[in-house]
């Protein structure tokens, strides 16, 4: 208590009142002071409160996912000598089907956009927009920073702000817009464009042509070619039945991630060994190594390189990336430019991706998958658009990767089906895809979801998804393309040899394709050419840990499950004919060939255990097994050729058609029916 003196002393001293003074209770009632020390406390609990609440929100699902995430276990192929037999996936496999799901739609933030770019580069105001928020031109002060990045891949800089007046044209591909009415800020993004004036190049362009094509890499993190078919039908459809894609089933990743994935697509080399020219990845930039990009360029082709979600970039993560920018166009400063202007959303990202994976937003901004009004992936197929009307006619060579929407959540893969879909039709419609080859690709199928730690989902993780569109004008000039590609549908591929194809569309190399050597051995084979029938893994490059082939071991054709098979498959045939009665009914003569079919995969540890509780469980293991048998039939002594699965039950499936490998003449003339008539032996002959 403080020390009392003059008048206190007297209003004591008189009972509490002095002369001309009323008595002051508020002071020296302790039950007062008790009060508002209480509602201060009260204030602080409810602060403390709030900040665990905080706490919670965030750590609560942190924990969760540590606890909960899946482990992954590791696999090695027992015999990657052995000729390839390419696995025949069920994308609808019931052991996978509990995984997948179909995600909320995608919302992002509602408000509107007021400034765009137009397809001749100019900066606009939305007038739609302005419209529908009751204003006009007048009323707006914008200002707008270029963007720039500095002498590495992971700084940034904002220009100081100019004087934004639409309609402009700002030279540069990435620049910081504000607008404001009053000093009140209503808008506020970073837009994107081509500005080509802003590129020195050393080479000049020259125009592509249906002899010098242009190149399209469009890829996607993280997509088995099973997934792409749950998850892209409608983009997967249009590619196969409009544009007439090669959609390579045997296509295998030859590395765990998307690194040493990659870098043999663009380069043809292998990383962490002695074919690149870097020594310690965390220090050395990966400028010297002998990119596509590069070759195109000096080809006189435009360039471009763009790939999403900076924290883990393919040549970035855990490494010093580029120090010069690898291409033309480079559209890695813009998100982290996104970083920086929205730096604890973009912090906390993972915790709320992770909560929109369970269905659950928290955000009232839009989801993380977002970047302001649009989807992240929406954003870089404009920037995507932007080059291609830009260089229109000219030569290019554009590798973009998306990563953020797939790279763990699989089942939010399906948000850009229709949006690719509409890239597709654009490019068509447009003409950009007349005088180009398209990759529509993956590096790899998912590696962290619980998929993976199924039978089929470990097949999945090696198998990525690869479609390529070639010009028709090229086919018809020259049908070995067409022939070799189809016959490579079903061969062992790998990105090696994607490469080896992209080097053979530079050289216009359709007539004569090539192939490279590494110490003498072939490495890589361009898929303009047949592809071996009994490729292996070891012929191909793809390591133990990452081959999918099955293998085979022959069955002896006395043995109770060779028996028991050629019955199913006889059954089966005299079931399909069964439509035509002019078809004699079918026998047995003999079994010639049964083989057992096996993945070849062989568990040898667990890994990026943590604290998951995932780490006690086993992966799953193969409850069906495979047999390819070949039998001859009476009459006619058709030779016959079919896959069955055995179920633990022993019931028997068939998987895909029985096929005749052997002639069959006018065997069958009493019908018509095309797919019949290989099988049809017909009465009275």
């Amino acid at each position: 208590m403080r020390e009392m003196k003059g008048d206190d002393e007297g209003i004591l001293a008189t009972g509490g009142a002095s002369p001309g003074r009323p008595l002051c209770l508020s002071c020296y009632d302790f039950s007062g002071c008790i009060n508002r020390q209480y509602s201060r406390m009260m204030r602080k609990c409810r602060v403390i409160k709030v900040l665990l609440w905080l706490i919670a929100i965030v750590m609560v699902p942190y924990l969760y996912m540590e606890i909960t995430f899946p482990v992954r276990y590791m696999f090695r192929h027992a015999n990657t000598s052995s000729s390839c037999i390419i696995p025949s996936l069920n994308p609808y496999d019931p052991s996978i089907m509990k995984y997948v799901w179909d995600p909320k739609p995608l919302t992002c933030d509602p408000s509107t956009n007021i400034l765009t770019v137009d397809n001749h580069g100019l900066v606009i105001f939305n007038k739609s927009a302005l419209a529908i928020l009751k204003l006009s031109m007048n009323q707006l002060s914008c200002t707008y920073r270029i963007l720039r990045r500095q002498n590495d891949d992971v700084s940034v800089k904002f220009d100081e702000p100019l004087t934004l007046s639409p309609p402009t044209r700002v030279n540069a591909d990435f620049f910081y817009t504000e607008c404001s009415i009053d000093g009140k800020l209503i808008f506020d993004q970073i837009l994107t464009n081509v500005a080509k004036e802003s590129v020195h190049r050393t080479t000049p362009l020259l125009e592509e042509s249906a002899h010098h094509l242009s190149v399209v890499m469009f890829g996607v993190d993280s997509v088995s070619r099973s997934a792409s078919i749950r998850k892209l039908p409608k983009t997967i459809r249009y590619l196969r039945e409009e544009l007439g894609s090669y959609d390579l089933k045997g296509y295998m990743k030859v590395g765990e991630n998307t690194l040493p994935n990659l870098t043999p697509l663009l380069t043809g080399r292998r990383v962490w060994t002695s074919e690149v020219p870097i020594k310690d990845y965390t220090t050395d930039p990966f400028d010297p190594f002998p990119f596509l990009w590069r070759n195109f360029s000096e080809r006189g082709a435009a360039t471009l390189y763009a790939e999403d979600f900076p924290e883990i970039g393919t040549f970035t993560y855990l490494t010093r990336g580029f120090v010069r920018p690898p291409t033309d166009h480079y559209m890695r400063p813009f998100w982290l430019g996104a970083v920086d202007r929205e730096r604890m959303r973009s912090k906390l990202g993972p915790i709320f991706l992770y909560l929109e994976n369970k269905n659950v937003n928290l955000q009232g901004g839009g989801s993380t998958l977002c970047y302001k009004d649009r989807p992240k992936h929406v954003v870089l197929i404009d920037y995507l658009k932007q080059f291609l009307i830009t260089y229109k006619n000219k030569r290019k060579m554009m590798f973009s990767f998306l990563v953020e929407f797939s790279h763990e959540y699989p089942n939010f893969l399906s948000y850009g089906d229709g949006d690719f879909l509409e890239f597709l039709k654009w490019m068509k419609t447009n003409g950009h895809l007349d005088n180009t080859v398209l990759v529509f690709f993956s590096d790899h199928g998912s590696r962290i979801d619980e998929i993976r730690n199924t039978f089929v989902g470990r097949i999945e993780d090696r198998m990525p998804m690869l479609h390529m569109v070639i010009p028709d004008h090229i086919k018809s000039k020259f049908p070995n393309v067409d022939t070799s590609l189809k016959i490579n549908l079903n061969r062992l591929t790998t990105p090696f040899d994607v490469h080896q194809t992209m080097i053979d569309v530079l050289n216009s190399d359709f007539e004569t394709p090539t192939k490279s050597f590494i110490d003498g051995t072939v490495r890589s084979l361009s898929l303009l050419k047949s592809i071996p029938e009994g490729r292996s893994c070891t012929d191909a490059w793809v390591p133990e840990n990452y081959c999918a082939c099955y293998t085979s071991t022959p069955v002896n054709v006395t043995d109770r499950t060779a028996k028991a098979l050629a019955g199913a498959m006889i059954r089966d045939l005299n079931k399909r004919l069964a439509v035509e009665h002019q078809c004699a009914t079918l026998a047995l003569d003999r079994v010639t060939d049964v083989r057992h079919v096996l993945s070849g995969l062989q568990h040898t540890e667990t890994d990026n255990k943590g604290i998951s509780l995932m780490q006690f469980f086993r992966p799953e293991d193969r409850a069906l097994q495979r047999y390819d048998l070949t039998i001859e039939t009476v009459p006619g002594h058709g030779a016959f050729e079919a896959t069955y699965h055995v179920t633990s039950g022993s019931e028997f499936r068939l998987v895909g058609d029985i096929v005749r490998v052997n002639k069959y003449g006018s065997q069958s003339a009493c019908i018509t029916d095309k797919l019949l008539r290989p099988l049809c032996y017909c009465k009275g002959q």
